[in-house]
């Protein structure tokens, strides 16, 4: 039987709880519009599952394959262009310290590595500031 296959997300979260005080509301998302709509809470951490990536020749002989997931963690503040900048930054820096090189107790995954994140966001006095990140992943 495989692993679910978005076990990740869960344990990202705990992972951001148990190491991140300072934040009020750490939770998953389905997608970048569902951070930005709705009742919003400053400083926020938002875990969203982005995409599967198959690296050539993925297929290994006991039938597992080799996927890369991608996961984005959006911090979500509040205040004007200084304040916001200055909260994203600490709290941005205090994900990496908990999510990299970080080995998931989730079975079948490698330590989570840097990615390419996309454009952090502006809309009215909220900011949204995405970091990426890739697990190796096996089923």
């Amino acid at each position: 039987m495989r692993p679910n296959h978005l076990a990740l997300g869960p344990s990202i979260v705990a992972r951001l709880k148990q190491q991140i005080g300072d934040v009020r509301q750490i939770a998953l998302r389905g997608e970048m519009s569902d951070v930005t709509s709705g009742e919003q809470i400053s400083p926020s951490l938002y875990v969203i599952y982005v995409r599967d990536l198959l690296p050539s020749g993925s297929q290994s002989m006991d039938g597992m394959n080799h996927i890369v997931q991608q996961w984005m963690v959006v911090a979500s503040v509040q205040g004007s262009p200084d304040q916001m900048i200055a909260k994203a930054g600490q709290l941005l820096a205090d994900v990496r310290d908990a999510l990299l090189d970080w080995l998931p107790d989730t079975a079948r995954y490698e330590p989570l590595q840097a990615a390419t994140p996309p454009a952090a966001m502006y809309l009215s006095d909220w900011g949204y500031f995405p970091l990426m990140f890739n697990a190796d992943f096996y089923a």
